[in-house]
């Protein structure tokens, strides 16, 4: 097997070219639920907002989705196990709590989804949403390891599409949700969560949404190409009052071929017990996936969307957890192989400091199998 290997902090973050170049269906084998304590601190930093999850050589990035403090967490999380069936999270160590840039002082709002890597050494890429409610524009960032903001903050120069407009441009809480890293390590995937305004209506219960996936390289830090990815409509939940709140979106990509990306999609709807949340991750080919780059929008056009397929509905798995909740899972990373040669998948959920009430610093650890 082939990889590319990258410089990151001391650390080489390994990116497989052709782990999963066929179509062959992907499996998930759940393994573990692991719960990070919701008082737990690092530097003076509560652990929280996990929005996003990296795994680099032993150690894993996670953003917090805190705009007062914008930072990324480092940890160590240990898995053991001799047989698949009794492989687990034996524990998590949070290392390091280490700054974003575009904190107050930068006079930018920004709001952390998600971290991955560059290739340039102890680089990062980090996306926020912006505010679109306060005209705050969304962005993504290359910065420093450390978060030097004077001499080393980059941003990539987004096209007017993006623009915050009263009719066009992103909705508020809908915008870069999700980054990876392209395979030929030149540059990078941002998802949107949510349609742009002049693309469609939002999800709703009886239709789903058509959101864009973009590519920028790391050469021009502008967009090159994009195709358009279906997200489902909202799921109906079973007990939900009729003024409930519900939403939905595109919450991560994890590239893993020229053409394959694992997605993960979650629905929400307020005043349930088990916290609402529905997720579910698919498989998406982009064969023969239209440019999207250039169509100013997407409604009443002909295109073709990314094809999807269904890989793991994780309401299927509730009752094998101790918590015996999915809560708000959004970040996905391929983690260390496992001791029968697989390779791991781990998730992560943003518990929103619990200032919505009582959520989990939930993490999913899984067996790949295709």
């Amino acid at each position: 097997m082939r990889n590319l290997i990258f410089s990151a902090f001391a650390l080489s973050a390994t990116l497989s070219t052709n782990a999963f170049a066929h179509t062959a269906p992907i499996k998930l084998n759940f393994l573990d639920e692991y719960i990070i304590p919701a008082e737990l601190s690092v530097d003076g930093d509560k652990v929280g907002g996990l929005s996003s999850i990296e795994f680099v050589n032993d150690k894993y990035l996670m953003i917090a989705d805190d705009y007062e403090k914008p930072r990324y967490f480092q940890a160590k999380i240990s898995i053991k196990g001799t047989e698949i069936e009794n492989t687990k999270i034996s524990n998590i160590t949070f290392e390091k709590s280490l700054p974003l840039m575009g904190n107050k002082s930068n006079k930018r709002v920004v709001d952390p989804e998600s971290l991955i890597p560059a290739p340039k050494q102890n680089s990062i890429v980090w996306t926020s949403e912006g505010s679109v409610k306060y005209n705050k524009p969304p962005a993504i960032f290359m910065q420093s390891l450390e978060g030097d903001i004077d001499q080393t903050q980059t941003i990539f120069t987004l096209p007017s599409m993006f623009n915050i407009g009263k009719n066009t441009g992103p909705l508020h809480n809908a915008v870069f949700e999700g980054v990876t890293l392209d395979m030929s390590g030149k540059g990078i995937w941002v998802s949107m969560e949510g349609a742009l305004k002049q693309d469609g209506e939002e999800a709703t219960l009886k239709h789903g949404s058509m959101v864009r996936i973009s590519h920028f390289d790391f050469a021009s830090k502008q967009m090159q190409k994009q195709f358009a990815y279906y997200v489902e409509p909202l799921v109906d939940r079973k007990g939900a009052k009729p003024d409930a709140f519900r939403t939905t979106g595109l919450v991560e990509i994890l590239q893993i071929s020229e053409h394959h990306f694992l997605t993960m999609e979650r629905s929400y709807t307020s005043g349930l017990k088990d916290g609402g949340n529905n997720v579910s991750i698919y498989l998406i080919d982009t064969h023969h996936a239209t440019d999207t780059s250039n169509i100013t929008s997407l409604k009443n056009q002909s295109f073709k969307a990314a094809k999807k397929t269904l890989v793991l509905d994780l309401a299927t798995i509730t009752d094998k957890l101790g918590s015996k909740q999915i809560d708000n899972l959004e970040g996905l990373t391929f983690g260390p192989t496992l001791a029968n040669g697989n390779r791991s998948l781990l998730m992560v959920a943003d518990n929103n400091f619990n200032v919505h009430g009582p959520q989990l610093n939930q993490v999913l650890l899984f067996e790949v199998k295709d």
